[in-house]
């Protein structure tokens, strides 16, 4: 294989400055340079540089070298060093799973009634809104069709009727199967009712919670009343923009009925 030809570029006048080429290579640039006097110049910058630098440091060129920069010490230190970040890193993995697992726990620990009312709430306010203004599908099955209860109290896991609230003016319109919260045992049966001015009512209700306690609460809830209360059997949320009156007066009808109870003195 024919080698390519020496071409004297600023890799050569390099080589050249530094003593690092081969005879016939160096006459060629000397050569060169006597016919370019501004590549010369710039050569002999170079080797002015070079004089200077070896003047400089050659007494400590031939010193030992000091054990700090021994390369085997070096890599040895990358090594420890990497290795003492990689345990860091453990450490904190370690550490954020610990806290996660412990926060879960206290979450249990801390778990109350009031957590999961507020969330059930919201869920019955939120279905409410969606679908108290609907005039063709404002329930899933008509109050009239045959099993619609049997059918709800089989899918939320709770033998359920739907409460009678014709002495206050409400006519049953029908229900739906809605979503229910993440600690409720499975879905919610919506029940909606209207009266003669199209005043309409719906019951969010779920099985009972694993606790099982009794808990009353009354807000204003985006602008409507919801009367949410849970028992040993269902909780129930009542939704209307009725006033506060009328709504507790419904609550106690809804959870006498529901829980086959007569006693209100709770349900404050």
């Amino acid at each position: 294989m024919t080698p390519s030809p020496f071409a004297i570029d600023t890799d050569a006048l390099h080589a050249f400055a530094d003593g690092q080429l081969p005879a016939e290579q160096r006459a060629a640039v000397e050569a060169y340079l006597a016919n370019h006097p501004e590549a010369a110049a710039l050569v002999a910058g170079w080797q002015r540089q070079n004089d200077a630098l070896n003047t400089l440091f050659a007494p400590v060129a031939s010193e030992p070298v000091p054990q700090r920069l021994s390369p085997h010490r070096i890599a040895h230190a990358a090594r420890t060093d990497r290795q003492r970040m990689l345990r860091n890193v453990a450490a904190t993995i370690v550490v954020v799973a610990a806290a996660g697992s412990l926060g879960w726990y206290l979450r249990g620990a801390f778990w109350t009634e009031e957590g999961v009312a507020d969330r059930l709430m919201d869920n019955a306010v939120g279905a409410h809104a969606l679908y108290v203004r609907e005039k063709t599908h404002a329930v899933e099955v008509a109050a009239g069709a045959p099993n619609l209860m049997s059918w709800l109290s089989n899918r939320i896991a709770t033998p359920i009727d739907a409460p009678s609230l014709s002495d206050q003016g409400f006519t049953f319109v029908g229900g739906r199967l809605l979503p229910g919260a993440a600690e409720t045992p499975g879905p919610a049966a919506q029940l909606m009712y209207e009266n003669a001015s199209a005043q309409r009512v719906t019951l969010y209700i779920t099985a009972a919670l694993p606790d099982k306690k009794e808990v009353w609460k009354l807000e204003n809830r985006n602008g409507v009343e919801a009367y949410y209360w849970s028992s040993d059997k269902v909780t129930c949320t009542i939704v209307s923009d009725l006033p506060e009156a009328e709504i507790r007066q419904l609550g106690q009808k809804v959870f006498q009925q529901l829980t086959w109870r007569r006693d209100f003195s709770k349900t404050s």
